[in-house]
């Protein structure tokens, strides 16, 4: 993992430095909202609409989060899959997303087998899908877990730095964070389990 996020990182100074910027008419130049934005559209990891807008103000289904969270960590194109939870068809279009995101321990639903891919992703889900993608998760877990836990991590780490809702334009401040943060790896096992941030 800490090697995707460092080629996502070098991919995003590429892009910020020499080739196109993405300028969306509702997103206001030289914030840094719109930096964040401009880095993600242009490594395809949160894009605007047909009618040149972001949309920043717009909320965020649990589903579509899975699938910024997935592919800020190199997972494109995941299609159709079949996941752990029931409210999730094969046929979804982000059940590929789900699963792998499932899977990797970024999610694990509500319980009694429901994900709720459609209901709109709060503040303290999205952190924590973010929290737990950069390996953070034994130290939330340390400061008191759900959810006030993940919140405590992510700020001291500077993840929500720039960010207080989990509209589009926060979430693109979230993952944009991501790129210069340190990922967290358990280096030992056992009785003697460490982690180090790297």
């Amino acid at each position: 993992m800490k090697k995707l996020l460092a080629l996502m990182l070098s991919m995003a100074m590429v892009f910020t430095i020499g080739t196109s910027v993405m300028a969306y008419s509702d997103v206001k130049e030289g914030t840094y909202v719109s930096e964040a934005v401009t880095v993600l559209s242009n490594l395809d990891i949160l894009n605007g609409y047909e009618d040149g807008t972001f949309k920043p103000e717009a909320t965020i289904t649990r589903a579509e989060m899975a699938k910024i969270v997935c592919e800020a960590l190199g997972y494109y194109g995941m299609g159709s899959d079949k996941t752990p939870f029931d409210d999730v068809e094969p046929k979804h279009w982000a059940a590929g997303y789900i699963n792998t995101a499932a899977s990797l321990g970024i999610i694990n639903g509500y319980g009694n087998g429901k994900f709720g891919p459609e209901d709109t992703v709060t503040y303290e889900q999205a952190v924590k899908m973010v929290v737990c993608a950069l390996g953070y998760e034994a130290m939330a877990a340390d400061r008191g877990g759900w959810p006030a836990g993940y919140t405590s991590v992510a700020a001291n780490i500077g993840l929500t730095k720039g960010m207080s809702s989990s509209v589009r334009g926060d979430i693109a401040v979230l993952i944009y964070n991501t790129l210069i943060t340190p990922v967290m790896e358990q280096t030992s096992y056992g009785s003697d389990t460490r982690y180090e941030v790297l």
